[in-house]
């Protein structure tokens, strides 16, 4: 079985904050309304995240460019590699097992950081994922595979 562990966490705040603000957390807490206490939390949309692996930023450092963590617009970011996943691959982190979505495939943005980032990033710029069993998640906490689809 694959693991790693929880490098850093981040929670968009909610609109009585800086509406829109990033903020790195030490833990988030999870239910079937979301991620409590952030803006989208019971909002009625799905509830998905962004997971991003060290792998990303290594490729990136590889490449000699000089981005900040968090730029990648990660709601988890972990040290393990976990980009062969598939759709329906589970995901434990902490408490709660989070079921894989899909590859992250919005390279738009990147552009405005590097010209050629979106092509060094491609199929590895995160998976969407979204909690099926809840519970909290927090930095160094243990990642693992538990089911590969």
């Amino acid at each position: 079985m694959t693991s790693g562990k929880v490098l850093t966490l981040y929670m968009t705040m909610p609109d009585m904050m800086r509406s829109g603000h990033r903020m790195r957390v030490e833990d988030l807490d999870f239910d079937d309304n979301g991620i409590i206490g952030s803006r989208d939390y019971d909002n009625g949309k799905e509830h998905t995240m962004v997971l991003i692996s060290k792998k990303s930023y290594d490729i990136i450092e590889e490449a000699e460019l000089v981005l900040e963590e968090g730029v990648l617009m990660e709601d988890i970011y972990v040290d393990i590699d976990l980009y062969h996943l598939k759709k329906g691959s589970i995901i434990e982190i902490g408490e709660t097992l989070f079921e894989v979505v899909g590859p992250c495939e919005d390279y738009r943005y990147l552009y405005a950081f590097a010209p050629e980032l979106p092509e060094l990033l491609q199929g590895k710029r995160g998976l969407f994922v979204s909690p099926v069993e809840y519970g909290g998640i927090a930095v160094g906490n243990k990642v693992s595979v538990v089911k590969e689809a």
